[in-house]
Order: structure tokens, then sequence, then C-alpha cells
């Protein structure tokens, strides 16, 4: 019988999720093979699929538990290849208080039918460089990308500690829709490849953003940027990220302290 976690909602075992990634043409897109019947959801329950790698992330709605079905376009073309893609399952309750989460399954590897490869479009690229004191930079030249000063830290370790993730990412993303909306003036996503358009679905496909507002109204705009940098933050764990590095870096401080000062056993 499934088991509950100690929320309450149910751990759905990947056994029962398979995600089929198949390659038309250079696009990329997948199906869904579901078994939640021994799970007993309610039948009207929402049934949504997430694919995300890092910063990015797409929703998908796969209708109730009672009528699974995709919906009209399940391409993956945000991603490009799809090194690194993992998808989350989640059963979400339609009855008050909606929103629930009542069942999840999380970081389920894809099954590729045809392994074809597709130039990789990342949503920030990243890159070494000497920068003096400085330890990072958003570089707007052309697109944005990360430089990450190479007498600090191996650029792979740094960016992916944990520290960097919480303290950091939020930030970037801040200043990117910053630079996007208050800058340059862009108000919504195109259907292209432009990297305006790609952030900005990034950020409109995190739980709870609503549509950006119609006009042009400063206050506005920094509020709705708010508002997708504090979904961000709740996405990532970023303040469990945080708390575990901080409690982490204090313990190893108290060891430390007890070795050069030990208590006098007289």
């Amino acid at each position: 019988m499934p088991r509950l976690n100690f929320t309450g909602r149910r751990r759905i075992s990947q056994s029962h999720v398979q995600i089929n990634v198949t390659g038309i043409g250079g696009i990329e897109t997948f199906s869904a093979e579901l078994k939640l019947q021994s799970y007993r959801f309610p039948d009207n329950a929402r049934v949504i699929i997430e694919a995300y790698r890092q910063l990015e992330l797409v929703r998908f709605d796969f209708g109730t538990v009672s009528n699974t079905e995709p919906p009209s376009s399940c391409r993956l073309s945000e991603f490009g290849t799809l090194n690194g893609v993992r998808f989350r399952l989640k059963i979400v309750s339609a009855d008050p208080p909606s929103g629930r989460l009542l069942g999840v399954a999380d970081r389920i590897q894809p099954w590729d039918r045809h392994q074809e490869s597709i130039p990789r479009v990342p949503l920030l690229a990243v890159r070494s460089q000497d920068l003096g004191r400085e330890i990072w930079r958003l570089d707007f030249t052309d697109e944005p990308l990360l430089l990450v000063n190479t007498r600090v830290a191996s650029r792979k370790a740094l960016v992916q500690s944990g520290e960097f993730q919480s303290l950091v990412l939020p930030e970037i993303l801040r200043s990117i829709l910053n630079r996007i909306v208050l800058v340059d003036q862009v108000r919504a996503p195109e259907d292209s490849d432009d990297w305006t358009s790609r952030w900005l679905r990034f950020a409109l496909s995190l739980p709870g953003v609503s549509e950006m507002p119609e006009d042009p109204d400063t206050e506005l705009d920094l509020d709705w940027i708010d508002s997708a940098v504090g979904s961000f933050c709740r996405w990532r764990g970023a303040d469990r990220q945080f708390s575990a590095f901080w409690h982490n870096r204090a313990s190893q401080q108290a060891e430390v302290a007890a070795v050069a000062d030990p208590e006098d056993p007289c």
C-alpha cells in the first residue's frame, strides 16, 4: 500500500510513472504512462507533470486522475538537449483548500526512444574568468552570461554549492527580470528562442506567478518581479539550502574552537 510521508502527501513510486521522450525532426516531445489506481486519489484531482533542469522548468497539465490526458503540446524545445532533464509528477487537490499537494514523484529520468542529440540552448550559460576581487558577475553584452572568478573556486563547485544557489541564484533571476522588464521594456514572451522570451516563460511557469501587468508601471512591475523571485525561492527551497549550509558551518566552527581551546581537565 502506498506510504504517506510526514506531510500527508503520498510518495508515488517511480515504477508507476514512465516518461517516454521522442525526437522528431530535432523537436523533442514526451508522453507519460501513469499507474495511479492503487493510490486512491480523488477523481477530480489535477495531474501535473513538470520537466526541469536547474533554473529551467516547464509545467504540463495532464487533466484529472479519472480523465488523464496530455495537453495539446508536450514539446521540450525550451531545454535543447535532454542532458540533465528530469521530470516530476504532482497530484494536486481540486477541492477546498485547492492547490493542496496530494502526491508526488520526483527526479524521474526520461526514457529517450531515439537518443537523438540536438544543440543545447541553456537558460543561463556559465563561464570562468579572472574577475579580480569579484566572485561572480552577470554580463549582458549579448544574452545573460554568468561569469565566475577562476581565482576563487572551480566553476562547477561554486555554482552547485548550496550557499551560492540559495544566496546568489535568486538575485541573478531578479537582475535578469529587471533588465528584461524595466530596461528593455519587454512585457510578454514571444514564441521564439530569444533569451528574453525564454526567461519570461520560465518566470511565468513558476508556481503562483500571475501574468505580467499589461501596461508599464514601475511599481506593479517590481511587485511582479518580487513575486517571481519569491516563487523561485520557494520552489528551490532556498531557505532550507541556506539553513543547512549555515548549521554545517556553525558546527565546523564549534569543532575548530573546541580543538584550539580544549577544556582544562583539571
